[in-house]
């Protein structure tokens, strides 16, 4: 079975986004905005030259999004009754607010698990938000299971489920080292007028793991081996290396496919928070299902894997352009020659190279992309890089979603993290 593609429009010379994507039992919407087919806001929703009014733009956008996105859940065989993943992106936490009033009322109440990061850019650079949705089939049998909810808090102006079991796959909400007050736990958290007593990005990321995900997952039947995916942003690029440690302890030294995105403190809804975490992981009843996907390319970490297989979807570990833990050859650009190189077009054909040989791997091609994340330090970049995907599957039209994110992505010269969901043809 191939992947199909809904609401495919052309943003540009040579842009052509396909916003929906159904695969199997599951649809995604990828880089969802209230703009219209060319890519432009819409003007009806942005009102130019009129400030005044109720609701304001950010609920305005968020109406709009969710328009779109119950239409095109039902074209696609879905509803928004079985969304079981949002991911939204703003680039001020100003908007965050107006979007859950209209979220809450879209989806009834019963909000997926979510994660909501603050980041420097949009493509649309008046856009209040940018959205992803994942959301089983009708046809699916799929039921929407809340699970956890009597032992992790969630904010109740989010109301978000914090874990969701549809089918055999359970989804855990970006989560933080918060305890019941909602606020960063004290023991997540150097002693006051300490400043050697542990390193503050491991206590967070070790209350975060034993407090907050590892009980969301076996609230709902899972555990931490069988994760198939994380998402991980820091709000401190250079703490890469000390929240690795903390990380790769969690599954005994064979990390699940993991992306980590450095992102501008403050980027949460704690304040003081410095990561967040989500987790997509199969039930322990379908652990037989779960697949390694070995494949020799560089990754972030020799210990992590480069995908994992369950069910028809596939799930990949972030990747950059590196080798031998520095940005890889094709990508430096000479200090004396600057102008004869593009390294972020380069940077993403060596990404995409080694996306073609993970998916290879698994039993699928990269026209079987369901969710394409960009993570770029400067969207300016971002066209340069899109271009090095195939002509073909351009043509018909990519997943994608672009967000600017830290001016660090660990690596000197790093310019570009792709973050890939795919589907193995059954």
């Amino acid at each position: 079975m191939t992947i199909t593609r809904y609401a495919a429009r052309a943003y540009g010379s040579g842009v052509v986004h396909a916003s929906f994507i159904r695969a199997g039992n599951w649809v995604f919407g990828t880089g969802l905005r209230a703009t219209g087919p060319n890519g432009l806001l819409d003007p009806e929703v942005v009102r130019p030259g009129r400030p005044l009014g109720v609701p304001p733009q950010a609920q305005r956008e968020a109406a709009a999004i969710f328009r779109e996105m119950g239409a095109q859940l039902k074209t696609a065989g879905s509803a928004l009754s079985k969304v079981a993943r949002l991911d939204q992106y703003y680039p001020s936490p100003t908007f965050v607010d107006p979007y859950h009033e209209v979220r809450k009322t879209a989806l009834a109440g019963q909000v997926a698990p979510s994660t909501s990061i603050i980041v420097s850019r949009l493509l649309n650079l008046a856009s209040s938000m940018d959205v992803q949705v994942v959301a089983a089939t009708l046809d699916s049998g799929y039921e929407c299971r809340t699970v956890g909810t009597d032992r992790l808090n969630v904010p109740a102006t989010s109301g978000y489920a914090p874990c969701l079991r549809v089918g055999d796959m359970i989804f855990v909400a970006g989560q933080l080292a918060r305890d019941d007050t909602g606020n960063i736990a004290a023991s997540a958290m150097m002693p006051e007028g300490q400043q050697w007593s542990g390193t503050r990005i491991k206590r967070e990321t070790e209350y975060l793991i034993q407090e907050r995900l590892v009980p969301a997952l076996s609230a709902a039947g899972s555990h931490m081996g069988l994760v198939l995916k994380a998402q991980v942003y820091l709000g401190h690029a250079e703490e890469l290396s000390a929240f690795w440690q903390t990380w790769s302890r969690a599954f005994s030294g064979r990390v699940p496919p993991t992306t980590v995105v450095p992102v501008r403190h403050a980027a949460f809804g704690t304040r003081d928070a410095t990561v967040e975490i989500n987790l997509v992981a199969a039930h322990e009843s379908a652990a037989a299902r779960v697949r390694d996907v070995e494949c020799d390319v560089s990754l972030i970490a020799d210990d992590m894997l480069a995908a994992r297989a369950f069910d028809g979807l596939l799930f990949v570990s972030g990747l950059m352009a590196i080798e031998n833990g520095g940005l890889c050859r094709t990508a430096v650009v000479p200090a004396d020659a600057p102008f004869f190189h593009d390294s972020v077009h380069a940077q993403m054909v060596d990404i995409l190279g080694k996306a073609t040989r993970i998916f290879a791997a698994a039993g699928s091609s990269l026209n079987q992309a369901v969710r394409a994340l960009h993570f770029h330090t400067d969207l300016a970049q971002f066209r340069s890089g899109f271009m090095a995907w195939d002509e073909d599957l351009r043509r018909q039209g990519i997943p994608f979603s672009a967000i600017e994110v830290d001016a660090n992505l660990f690596v000197p010269g790093a310019g570009v993290i792709l973050d890939l969901w795919g589907h193995v043809p059954g």
